[in-house]
């Protein structure tokens, strides 16, 4: 058996850390020896699915021993991955994002142009034959719809649509609705969290041709938890961009149900790129971006393109 650590992105969401546990699954079933990670606290989705599956939550580590077989999920560019990355002997790579990565090695790579990583995972385990058991189904089910928005999306392809029919099926799940809107309601539920934990919940870092730049989003069924602290949250994207060396930020609240970006922005350069990018005019500190519920779809490649 080959010891191999499975782990997915920073700041992990629901796609991310069931896909790893699902592919630790699948890899134990290929003759290695798997743990799984996770790189950040849960969210409170991910956290509400593994309560209702009595799954144990995995242990965070972003630093690996030097040498160590990685699986990794999810993602494939440095800044998602540990920390000593380059340390590392990345051996398996199972994703739906764009390629950013290479080894020094040949290694096992499964990416495609598909909504989730679950959505790949299942076709893998189809592939294979393998024996699954429900939890796992139902895992794979719950990151399509986590990261599709019940369908939603603009991520969403006609296959994961097909994909997530055929689970259901299995699971025996017969409303979808009724079984994602109680994952999107504990995600939604911020009211208490701090500013800082709020606007961090789920982001990512982006170099656009020289430009450091940092896009937050919050899918929520209450956009009313962040929007009534917008001021707080001015401060706080300010704090972060001086902090952190950015050159630009933004956070896009989005409304699941009403399938709607509502973006907080600071003056300056981010309400003159805004404004430019998405052919909108930015009314208090705020932006409507109308329909744009995916960051990687409909909010990063209109900025590549700016910034290019």
């Amino acid at each position: 058996m080959i010891d191999i650590s499975v782990v997915g992105h920073k700041v992990p969401d629901t796609d991310c850390v069931l896909s790893a546990i699902i592919a630790s699954d699948y890899l134990s079933k290929k003759w290695y020896n798997p743990t799984v990670y996770m790189q950040g606290e849960l969210n409170k989705e991910t956290e509400f699915l593994l309560e209702q599956l009595n799954l144990a939550k995995p242990e965070i580590k972003t630093t690996f021993e030097s040498g160590t077989k990685m699986c990794l999920v999810d993602h494939n560019e440095d800044f998602q991955a540990p920390d000593n990355i380059s340390d590392l002997e990345i051996a398996w790579v199972i994703d739906h994002h764009k390629i950013n990565f290479q080894t020094a090695t040949p290694i096992y790579a499964r990416v495609e142009p598909i909504c989730s990583t679950g959505s790949i995972l299942y076709k893998m385990y189809k592939e294979a034959g393998f024996e699954v058991t429900k939890e796992i189904w139902t895992m794979m089910l719950a990151c399509i719809l986590s990261d599709s928005l019940l369908f939603r999306s603009a991520t969403t392809t006609k296959e994961d649509t097909v994909l997530a029919k055929e689970l259901q099926e299995i699971t025996g799940i017969q409303d979808l609705e009724a079984f994602a809107m109680p994952m999107f309601n504990a995600k939604s539920d911020l009211w208490d969290m701090e500013v800082e934990k709020l606007i961090k919940y789920d982001y990512k870092e982006f170099d656009f041709n020289g430009t450091k730049a940092w896009i937050g989003t919050l899918e929520t069924t209450n956009p009313g938890y962040a929007l009534w602290r917008k001021e707080e949250i001015l401060k706080w994207l300010e704090k972060i961009k001086k902090d952190d060396n950015l050159d630009f930020i933004l956070l896009s609240v989005v409304d699941i149900i009403w399938e709607k970006n509502t973006s907080i922005i600071l003056d300056g350069k981010e309400t003159e790129v805004v404004e430019q990018v998405f052919s909108t005019k930015i009314n208090d500190n705020l932006a409507d971006l109308k329909n744009r519920l995916s960051r990687k779809k409909q909010v990063v490649p209109e900025l590549t393109k700016y910034f290019s």
